[in-house]
């Protein structure tokens, strides 16, 4: 479980200028919850993810993962990230001299998990996203969607308590799209993680099974089903969908 407290953040602009990102939001995200963190541009989503994802430490308030108050030290928040977090931003590049195998399993060599409990755990993994055959490409050689795939895996490979997507179908054609936001939550589903997507694409929001909905710093609104009407939807989040 991911809990977040009064969180503010603040960006100190130029001259005496201070834009107020969030504004004291709290929330939890349970085992298991695949929650869509949803707003417009600058509403705060991707201030919000890196904050609960230990990326950013300079904030106001408290965070808690599995039952553990996060101290704001940066080896503390390193240990905790690789131990019960995975990442799935598109930003965060694979690293081009290794193979997709080698990607993947590249958390868990952090991890120091012994070599043949690493090769079954990566495999296993590479079947599950249909990645088999690429297993010794480098990522130069694969497409868009299959290197958002390969994110995947290694955000998922360690068992995290949570895994954090900013936008992570940005760019991709909607067959992908959808494709690689059914995996993730497949495999969310398997590992018991918690996953917490930040997007403003309403599709991907409806089919999540909770949407926050934020706006201006702030948490306007919670949608609790993912069964909900688009319609219905649209009525709660106020500039409609």
């Amino acid at each position: 479980m991911i809990e977040f407290q009064k969180i503010h953040k603040n960006y100190h602009l130029s001259g005496q200028n201070v834009h107020e990102a969030l504004k004291g939001v709290h929330g939890v995200i349970n085992r298991g919850e695949i929650i869509a963190l949803f707003g417009p541009s600058g509403s705060g989503k991707s201030s919000l993810l890196n904050i609960c994802s230990l990326l950013d430490s300079n904030y106001n308030g408290r965070v808690i993962i599995d039952g553990e108050a996060i101290t704001k030290t940066p080896e503390f928040a390193l240990d905790i990230r690789r131990k019960k977090i995975g990442l799935i931003y598109p930003g965060f590049s694979l690293v081009t001299a290794y193979t997709v195998f080698e990607n993947i399993e590249f958390p868990l060599v952090l991890s120091h998990i012994p070599d043949a409990i690493r090769r079954d755990r990566v495999t296993a993994m590479m079947s599950t996203l249909e990645l088999d055959k690429y297993k010794d490409d480098r990522p130069e050689q694969l497409t868009e969607g299959l290197k958002r795939r390969v994110l995947v895996a290694r955000a998922f490979i360690n068992q995290p308590v949570a895994v954090f997507a900013d936008e992570p179908v940005a760019d991709l054609d909607s067959r992908d799209a959808a494709s690689l936001i059914e995996m993730i939550k497949r495999i969310g589903k398997e590992t018991g993680s918690s996953v917490l997507i930040a997007t403003c694409d309403s599709d991907l929001a409806v089919s999540c099974g909770r949407i926050i909905h934020l706006q201006n710093g702030n948490i306007v609104e919670h949608v609790p089903r993912a069964s909900i009407q688009r319609s219905k939807v649209s009525e709660a989040l106020p500039w409609g969908i």
